[in-house]
């Protein structure tokens, strides 16, 4: 990182942030090309669960090559200037790597489904078997995690 000074170097401010986000940025590669999309995730505080549709784009791309970075972002404001360069961000994030798993585990794809249901504010519990079977669970092994931070201490 070549700001050190926005580095956040507490595993546990870098736990909350993931544990706080709603949307996830999950950057993957297809073929010779960048391939990122949004999306809700659930974190259970060792790997990081989304869910999908059983086919598409991502499912393909995933299934090719199961390695992924990730970033989460949280508290951003403008702060803005009386000059261009005066203007900036307020900012939490994390960036991560890891290798994407397909959970074909019955118990384990409810437990990330779970995690999705919690992360956002819900309760999980019930999942019919025919909704269990039309959604793809992955599970994202982080491998790496880091976070910055702007205009916070």
């Amino acid at each position: 990182m070549r700001r050190h000074d926005r580095e956040i170097g507490s595993s546990e401010a870098v736990e909350i942030i993931l544990g706080r986000g709603t949307v996830l940025h999950l950057a993957m590669v297809d073929g010779d090309r960048p391939y990122v999309l949004p999306l809700s995730y659930g974190y259970d505080g060792s790997a990081i669960y989304v869910h999908s549709a059983l086919e598409g784009r991502k499912i393909d791309v995933l299934r090719a090559c199961p390695q992924v970075c990730f970033a989460v972002s949280l508290d951003y404001e403008l702060i803005a200037g009386d000059r261009p360069c005066d203007w900036g961000f307020r900012y939490r994030s994390v960036i991560g790597e890891g290798t994407v798993a397909f959970v074909e585990d019955e118990a384990e794809k409810r437990r990330g489904l779970d995690a999705l249901m919690a992360q956002h504010g819900g309760v999980g519990g019930e999942y019919c078997a025919d909704s269990l079977e039309r959604t793809t669970v992955l599970r994202i092994d982080i491998t790496s995690l880091s976070g910055k931070q702007a205009g916070y201490q």
